[in-house]
């Protein structure tokens, strides 16, 4: 690598979209599940609106957590374990840990199959952004 590219490269590009699907797709599977849950049912009760509650945040919490990694690795990344230039990514960090606790907050509050899709969710965020950090290490 020369020193005039960046350390977000494009396989670090590649492996956070890679990443990424995971938890984009128990979104997709949990809103069709909560779209047929609402049309089956004529009244919801205050838990379904939980877990739906739940979804939006979690939507919220993924979007911030890819704008956080984009901009840490356009910022220098990390490689020694040292912070890099200061850049978006800071003002993220918060934002992304509170919207992912709020999320887990509901989803504990909702009732119904989406509950457990939220908390897997939350799961496979934490081990996607991890393993982006992990392979920038390399």
């Amino acid at each position: 690598m020369d020193g005039a590219q960046p350390l977000g490269s494009r396989w670090e590009c590649r492996s956070l979209r890679a990443f990424f699907l995971i938890p984009c797709s128990l979104f997709w599977v949990a809103w069709r599940g909560s779209i047929r849950g609402s049309q089956e049912s004529e009244h919801p009760s205050w838990r379904t609106y939980c877990v739906n509650a739940a979804l939006l945040v979690a939507v919220t919490a993924t979007l911030t957590s890819m704008a956080f990694i984009f901009s840490w690795l356009l910022s220098g990344g990390s490689p020694h374990g040292m912070d890099p230039s200061p850049g978006l990514w800071k003002s993220l960090g918060p934002i992304i840990k509170w919207t992912l606790v709020a999320s887990v907050a509901f989803a504990a509050l909702g009732k119904g199959k989406g509950r457990f899709l939220v908390l897997k969710w939350a799961v496979a965020d934490v081990f996607a952004v991890a393993m982006v950090y992990m392979l920038q290490m390399d």
